[in-house]
C-alpha cells in the first residue's frame, strides 16, 4: 500500500516535503512513456524506502570559485 511506503520514506529522516520534491524528480527521471505513473510513483517510493541516505548521496557539494587571477574564459572566435 502507498502509505506504508510513504512512512517508510520517512523513517529515513526525510521530511514531508523532501519526500515529495524526490518522489517528482525520481518519476519524472524513471517513468516509461506508455506505462502507469502511479507505478512510477510506487517504484520511486519503494526505492527511498528502501536505500540509506546519506547527506552526500542526496546533495550535491557546490564546486569552488576559482581563484581571482585564473583565466578561465576563453574567446568567442
Amino acid at each position: 500500500m502507498r502509505s506504508d511506503q510513504i512512512h517508510r520514506a520517512l523513517s529515513q529522516g526525510m521530511n514531508r516535503f523532501e519526500v515529495c520534491q524526490l518522489v517528482a524528480k525520481g518519476v519524472k527521471a524513471t517513468h516509461k512513456t506508455g506505462s502507469r505513473f502511479e507505478d512510477s510513483i510506487n517504484d520511486v517510493l519503494h526505492y527511498l524506502g528502501d536505500h540509506e541516505r546519506t547527506q552526500a548521496s542526496i546533495h550535491v557539494q557546490p564546486v569552488p570559485p576559482p581563484a581571482p587571477g585564473d583565466k578561465s574564459l576563453q574567446s568567442a572566435a
